[in-house]
């Protein structure tokens, strides 16, 4: 392939491509008008798609750890009642709960990740 040419595949790799001309080699107006709308529809429809299935992940993870584990990151967020806790579901507990696990849990990893030798 000459390094002039562009790639098959340009919508994900290099310049992005210049706004669709009108016969006369003028930008087309309607795309112009409805660019910033169409953006704004693609990306709501990415969170929302996103969203959905990353909650379901979420919910599946919680669930595959083993309750000791849960119990200590409960424990280590902050939870004044960890044994309430462990029966509910991930998304029963409020925002500021889910966010101090997951604080809990990302520390946790940064520490165990840096470990070598204990591991082998």
């Amino acid at each position: 392939m000459d390094c002039a040419e562009t790639p098959e595949h340009h919508e994900f790799h290099g310049q992005p491509k210049p706004p669709p001309l009108i016969p006369d080699g003028k930008p087309n107006p309607f795309y112009a008008r409805h660019a910033a709308k169409l953006a704004k529809l693609r990306e709501e429809c990415v969170v929302i798609a996103f969203g959905q299935r990353r909650a379901l992940q979420e919910e599946d993870e919680w669930r595959a750890l083993p309750l000791m584990l849960r119990f200590f990151v409960l424990t280590e967020a902050g939870m004044a009642d960890p044994d309430d806790a462990l029966r509910r579901g991930w998304r029963e507990y409020p925002d500021a709960e889910r966010s101090a696990i997951r604080a809990t849990l990302r520390a946790w990893i940064r520490d165990l990740d840096a470990l070598s030798a204990l591991t082998l």
